[in-house]
C-alpha cells in the first residue's frame, strides 16, 4: 500500500471569510513586512505541492518581483486556468 500524504489546506483569509475583496484586488494582502515571517519560512519547507489559481498566481508573481522560490526549489506548482502559456517556469505545470 502506497503511504498517504498529509493534506494541508492554507488560503488567505480576511476576517469576513472572502480571499478576495469584490472587486477581485487581494490588496489586503499587500501589507507591511514585518522582522518575522510568521512561521511561513518554516512552514513552507514542510510542503511539496502548491495548488494555484491562475488569478491569485498572477498576484503572488506581481508581489514577488516574479520570485516563488520562498515556496522552495522542489515544490511542484499547478496552476489552473483556461489559458496555458506556451511554456512554464521550472516547477510549474499549468493544468487546463
Amino acid at each position: 500500500m502506497a503511504k498517504q500524504r498529509k493534506i494541508i489546506v492554507y488560503i488567505a483569509t480576511s476576517a469576513d471569510g472572502y480571499i478576495a475583496r469584490r472587486d477581485g484586488t487581494v490588496d489586503w494582502l499587500n501589507r507591511p513586512r514585518t522582522v518575522g515571517d510568521y512561521g511561513m519560512g518554516a512552514f513552507f519547507k514542510k510542503i511539496d505541492t502548491i495548488l494555484w489559481g491562475s488569478k491569485t498566481y498572477g498576484v503572488g508573481l506581481e508581489m514577488n518581483a516574479g520570485d516563488l522560490s520562498m515556496y522552495g526549489s522542489k515544490t511542484r506548482n499547478y496552476v489552473f486556468t483556461h489559458h496555458p502559456p506556451k511554456s512554464a517556469p521550472p516547477g510549474v505545470q499549468f493544468v487546463n
